[in-house]
């Protein structure tokens, strides 16, 4: 009986640690994100907020299901914000040495750059073309920073809006009657959209427009510029 209520006390206090590091995070965002782009000059005056939740996610334990995919994206994306304000001012992630692959973030304990957190644990556990239009890369070509955290039980709605929202956003898949002109994501991640030929009904998918778009398609050059509030 003593093993199962410590079991029960073990499981409400996961819980409750999720609950509450989404909460900040969303409380994060919010605050200081707008149409995607982030104030970064205001988190680096006052880090407190991005301190405590980089605190959280050091000492994090390991969830289950969408619980733990909606914490890998948030902690993601808080790691981004942490990686840009740790160099600010700067023009662009590319700017800045290593940015996805040298940088290091304390990640549950132990030392991860953006892209092992990505591609070496996001992905392997949680293969989903969705996360792309999550994931933010601090640069102006990247989908819109989400002003919201994502949470386990709305997780599944929140990827199909968030991809609707991204692939409708003009600016990111440019219509040309019925030819489309895409981001280099779709190039440079062709295979998590099961390969070139499946981006365009990928992108049809979730398109609003009535237009039956052509099999066709070219990728127009990435903005690496920073994502900053002006």
């Amino acid at each position: 009986m003593k093993t199962i209520t410590s079991l029960l006390l073990l499981v409400i206090g996961f819980s409750g640690f999720a609950q509450n590091f989404t909460q900040e995070v969303d409380s994060f965002l919010k605050s200081n994100v707008v149409d995607g782009m982030v104030d970064y000059e205001q988190i680096k005056s006052e880090p407190a907020e991005l301190n405590s939740l980089l605190k959280q996610i050091a000492n994090a334990p390991m969830y289950k299901g969408n619980e733990e995919k909606a914490f890998l994206i948030n902690a993601y994306n808080v790691f981004v914000i942490k990686g840009i304000v740790d160099h600010y001012p700067v023009d662009g992630p590319l700017k800045i040495d290593g940015f996805f692959d040298k940088q290091s973030f304390t990640f549950r304990g132990k030392k991860i750059t953006l892209n092992g957190l990505e591609k070496g644990t996001l992905y392997i556990q949680f293969p989903d073309p969705r996360l792309h239009f999550a994931l933010v890369c601090a640069a102006i070509g990247c989908p819109k920073l989400a002003s919201f955290a994502f949470v386990g039980d709305k997780l599944e709605s929140q990827l199909e809006d968030q991809t609707r929202f991204v692939i409708n956003d003009p600016t990111f898949i440019r219509l040309e009657g019925q030819t489309a002109t895409v981001s280099q994501i779709f190039e440079w991640y062709a295979a998590d959209f099961d390969g070139k030929t499946n981006v365009i009904p990928f992108i049809q998918k979730y398109l609003l427009k009535k237009v039956k778009l052509s099999p066709t398609y070219s990728f127009y050059e990435y903005d690496w510029s920073l994502n900053v509030q002006k």
